[in-house]
């Protein structure tokens, strides 16, 4: 079973589910890593305001960072709202002990992209002094650089100025997010190597909510699955810019779209088949349009991309003894309860006839030679397209069994096989029928 990357997440819930660790686990789970938490704070929240907030007994955020750590490893730390100073300094203790070598992003909350704060007195000289000095990479916005450092952070140099000036407080890196300037929303990444800069485009003049914690979350995620610090950091604006232009309106403000808008619509198709149409352009991160299987090729309709689908590849098997062949009744959908020819798809590394052997003792039981390559055949499925190898099998050993995705097998005469599940099957029979009889 293969492992996954994890990222131990820490911060505050978010009632309208749009910012904290809501944001979080979203993010690093669409990078396919796996999120482990520990809440440091309840929030009552909307998509525009902090209403309240109550933080945990810093014992307590310990005790749930040990649980993760005796579950596994973990690959990065990334932290957001502390809540309390109390809980910052009991945080970098106990980091310290457990996770002393993965890295630390650190996201200085400090208050809600509202204006509403999200720490208490003296949560400034906490943070500076317990884990900046252990931080991998610090993600400021320019308020919070301001606050860190006492300069006033308003332009391209000041964000430099002030990246270099939380490097010296301690910090690996320093990210310094320049969302709130006016003009482009350029970032700029400040390590020992130097200054690289972000260019970044305005999606909209609205707040988002959630950003922060997104993009900090999201470079954690690509940096728990190995990637350098500028990769991370470039592929994670954007994953962010994808959701800021899936973003979507509730009351109080905007939401990030971390994901598209919904998932299958209902009566669809198929939905035990396994074969999932590709949600997002590979181009522009834009929801895919098409939504049946007879639309092989997807558009995106936001950069116009168009997404070519291969088929599946497959085998079908046509046993026979020049009179009578054989049938499986289909056990599961699509087509349950239907007639169809033995086979099925190709596994990785799997040839047709290692596939068509497997296939047939799976489905009925018998052991045959691999038989020969007598057609390729294509079709339409709830699996989306498929192209078939046709296998031609006249030898075999035991007795036929049901099987796999067969709950019946029965020899049919030749020249009397009824309507099969699939039009590909029937093709395949009426040419074998008209080359034998």
């Amino acid at each position: 079973m293969a492992e996954r990357p994890v990222v131990l997440l820490i911060g505050g819930t978010d009632s309208s589910g749009g910012a904290g660790l809501a944001a979080d686990i979203r993010t690093v789970s669409s990078l396919g890593v796996h999120p482990a938490i520990a809440v440091t704070a309840v929030t009552v929240q909307t998509t525009g305001m902090v209403r309240h907030w109550d933080p945990m007994e810093p014992a307590l955020v310990s005790e749930q960072i040990r649980a993760v750590c005796d579950d596994g490893p973990v690959h990065a730390v990334k932290t957001g709202m502390l809540a309390s100073p109390e809980i910052a300094l009991s945080l970098a203790e106990t980091l310290e002990a457990l996770l002393p070598d993965v890295p630390l992003i650190c996201d200085p909350v400090l208050r809600a992209g509202s204006g509403d704060s999200l720490g208490t007195g003296g949560m400034v000289e906490a943070f500076c002094k317990a884990l900046l000095p252990a931080s991998f990479l610090c993600t400021p916005n320019i308020g919070e650089a301001s606050a860190l450092t006492g300069l006033t952070v308003c332009d391209r140099q000041s964000m430099e100025e002030a990246g270099r000036a939380i490097r010296v407080m301690g910090a690996g890196s320093v990210l310094v997010k320049g969302g709130h300037l006016e003009g482009n929303p350029d970032d700029v990444l400040v390590t020992a190597d130097g200054a690289v800069w972000f260019r970044g485009e305005r999606v909209t003049d609205e707040d988002i909510h959630g950003t922060g914690c997104t993009l900090a979350s999201g470079i954690a995620a690509l940096t728990a699955s190995g990637f350098g610090i500028e990769e991370a950091v470039s592929s994670a604006r954007v994953c962010l810019v994808r959701g800021m232009k899936r973003r979507w309106r509730r009351k109080g403000g905007l939401q990030l779209g971390h994901f598209p808008p919904q998932g299958p619509a209902p009566g669809g198709g198929d939905d035990t088949a396994f074969y999932l149409s590709p949600a997002f352009c590979s181009r522009c991160g834009g929801v895919l349009s098409g939504r049946t299987p007879e639309e092989l090729h997807l558009e995106c309709p936001s950069c116009g991309a168009v997404h070519y689908r291969n088929p599946l590849p497959a085998v079908t098997l046509l046993v026979h003894d020049g009179e009578k062949i054989l049938l499986v009744r289909r056990a599961r959908p699509p087509a349950k309860g239907m007639l169809c020819l033995p086979g099925g798809f190709m596994e990785l590394g799997e040839t047709a006839t290692e596939c068509g052997s497997r296939e047939l003792f799976e489905e009925t039981g018998l052991r045959g030679d691999p038989g020969r390559l007598v057609g390729i055949e294509t079709d339409m499925t709830a699996y989306g397209g498929v192209v078939l190898a046709a296998l031609e099998i006249t030898s075999w050993t035991g007795d036929p069994v049901p099987g796999d995705d067969a709950s019946e097998v029965l020899w049919a005469d030749l020249d009397r096989v009824p309507g099969l599940a699939f039009d590909a099957h029937d093709r395949l029979v009426a040419e074998l029928r008209r080359r034998l009889l």
